[in-house]
């Protein structure tokens, strides 16, 4: 079934409206127009009849009708002149002639020549005339139906600023509005074709194949950037017949995005080098490397320790987000001792846990040291881990680091007793953005689980995590022995 068949109207709810159908008759005999008020006396239609045809032009000039049946013969204006008269501020009327004298097959040709809806000899037959007017109304109302459609739908190709492409189900382009492609696109699989876009035409083909109504997803065509939105259309039956296509112009919000997270990259990598450099002096001032200070005086170096390492965690974080989303994330594996790179990271965040008064336990039971991962990557994982622990659990409560090799798999678990997460936080919690840092009026910029979980899925492996609330959290991190594990 073509497209434009879809586009059909209920013919009998156009044509029930509460305002009565105008019927306008003109005929010098009386009887013509008593008779077609007899006909529809009981209908919604409105009559009114005129016996001088001069007289009808100048009353009904400002009036609208649904249906004009008008005599040929008549003394002042015969009906062929009244109706090109009439026309000139009626001209979506429909007309009808009727006529009982002269040369019958003459009269009617002249009639369809001007584009008469019908002609109706005399004697005139209550039956006929009725279904005749009935059916020419119903059809005017449809075609002016349709007429105020289309123009709503000229109006929305006409000014809308998105591409609208309406195809068939082979999308072939049966309308479009010319906005982004080319004017002479045929076919809109074709045309990407031509643009190279392979990722899109199988995103599109697998729609296709789905039970999907509806999809989005980005085109960058030549010179744009845009969103396309596609859904399906369907006739009565259920059977798919065509798409409309829906395509926006999100060039400049694009290039704002890009410059906005090339500042952000920008700024935290000039911030790493400054905040290390701090991290560096202050431990140095702990440890006495400058002279012996008071236990007072180091206690309030170990806050600000923990808080520049802290923002050394933020900026980390925020550079390899911007890595991972601009596709430049990449992992260096080599083969490292996993105690080693675990006790690498326990000095990192000692101060944090002295801090609270925490304990971190660490329990190594695994067969195997040395494995194959990313040194750097792997050792974020572990202190997001461990330092979230810490941070969401009170002053001296133990923090359990366990590390296990079972069912073929590496196992490293870290558990708390601390507040714990909401169920209905749970699903949420390896989110981009998303922190419960609020909930505890803490800060948080909502990236560390979320990279985290991008570091392991790197290393073919998944993280997950078990909480009660108000009890703690165990999250733990699974790697398959064949691809981590360095024989």
């Amino acid at each position: 079934m073509h497209l434009i068949g879809y586009l059909k109207y209920n013919m009998e709810e156009i044509c029930m409206k509460k305002k009565p159908n105008k019927i306008l008759i003109v005929d010098d005999n009386i009887s013509s127009g008593l008779l077609i008020k007899q006909i529809f006396t009981d209908e919604n239609y409105e009559i009114e009849s005129y016996t001088n045809p001069v007289d009808a032009l100048i009353y009904t000039e400002r009036k609208k009708y649904d249906i004009l049946l008008v005599d040929i013969v008549m003394p002042e204006m015969d009906g062929f002149e009244f109706a090109k008269s009439f026309a000139l501020n009626h001209p979506e009327t429909p007309v009808v002639f009727i006529s009982g004298y002269g040369n019958t097959e003459k009269n009617q040709i002249k009639s369809y020549d001007m584009g008469s809806f019908g002609y109706i000899q005399k004697p005139l037959n209550a039956k006929t005339i009725k279904a005749k007017i009935k059916n020419i109304i119903k059809t005017k109302l449809l075609k002016d139906e349709l007429l105020r459609e289309k123009e709503k739908l000229d109006n929305i190709f006409r000014f809308s600023s998105d591409e609208i492409i309406l195809t068939d189900g082979n999308f072939d382009i049966i309308t479009k509005n010319n906005r982004f492609f080319p004017i002479n696109m045929k076919n809109f699989l074709e045309t990407l074709k031509s643009f190279r876009l392979k990722k899109e035409i199988d995103l599109i083909k697998q729609f296709i194949s789905s039970r999907q109504k509806h999809t989005s997803l980005d085109i960058n065509i030549p010179g744009y950037c845009t969103n396309a939105n596609l859904s399906k259309i369907y006739d009565t039956k259920g059977v798919r017949i065509g798409f409309l296509i829906i395509i926006r112009d999100i060039t400049q919000s694009v290039m704002v995005e890009r410059q906005k997270k090339q500042f952000i990259a920008t700024l935290t990598h000039d911030l790493k080098t400054p905040v290390r450099a701090e991290e560096r002096a202050i431990k140095m001032l702990i440890d006495g490397n400058f002279g012996e200070i008071q236990e007072e005086q180091k206690e309030i170096l170990k806050e600000i320790l923990s808080s520049s390492k802290f923002m050394g965690r933020m900026t980390d974080n925020l550079l390899t987000r911007y890595k991972i989303e601009n596709d430049s994330f990449r992992l260096n594996k080599e083969l490292n001792s996993l105690k080693n790179t675990i006790e690498k990271c326990v000095e990192n965040i000692k101060y944090i846990l002295e801090s609270k008064n925490q304990t971190l336990k660490i329990n190594y039971n695994t067969a195997n040291e040395y494995f194959i991962y990313d040194e750097i990557e792997f050792s974020r994982v572990i202190i997001n881990l461990i330092s979230n622990a810490s941070e969401y659990s009170k002053t001296g409560k133990n923090i359990i680091f366990t590390i296990l090799e079972e069912d073929n798999k590496l196992q490293l678990k870290v558990k708390d007793n601390g507040y714990g997460i909401p169920d209905d936080e749970i699903e949420h919690i390896f989110d981009e953005f998303y922190s419960s840092a609020k909930r505890f009026r803490k800060v948080g910029s909502g990236l560390g689980l979320f990279i985290t979980k991008k570091i392991i899925e790197a290393h073919n492996g998944s993280i997950s995590v078990e909480s009660t609330y108000g009890e703690g959290s165990e999250f733990t991190i699974l790697l398959p022995l064949e691809k981590s594990l360095c024989v």
